[in-house]
């Protein structure tokens, strides 16, 4: 939640009002969602440091520079080792 939470909520992506990690309940969805295999691939994506992943406008990031990107290259390491570890129990 601390480090995905601040992208901003798109109907384009995965991320999405009803698909994010702004609150502890909507994180362990998506988490839950993605250890299903729905569409994990695309979270990580949404959450990944693109230029299409933008900031929530709530955020400090967005505050200081409308611009700026909140995706993390740590999606990467982060989803697929989650998959393959929830895959395996």
């Amino acid at each position: 939640m601390q480090v995905f939470g601040k992208v901003a909520l798109n109907d384009e992506t995965h991320i999405h009002r009803n698909n994010n990690f702004h609150t502890f309940p909507a994180a362990v969805l998506v988490l839950f969602r993605s250890a299903t295999g729905e569409a994990w691939q695309e979270i990580m994506l949404s959450c990944s440091d693109r230029d299409e992943v933008k900031c929530d406008p709530a955020s400090d990031d967005y505050k200081q520079n409308p611009d700026a990107k909140c995706g993390v290259d740590f999606a990467y390491p982060y989803f697929i080792s989650f998959f393959m570890l929830c895959s395996f129990l």
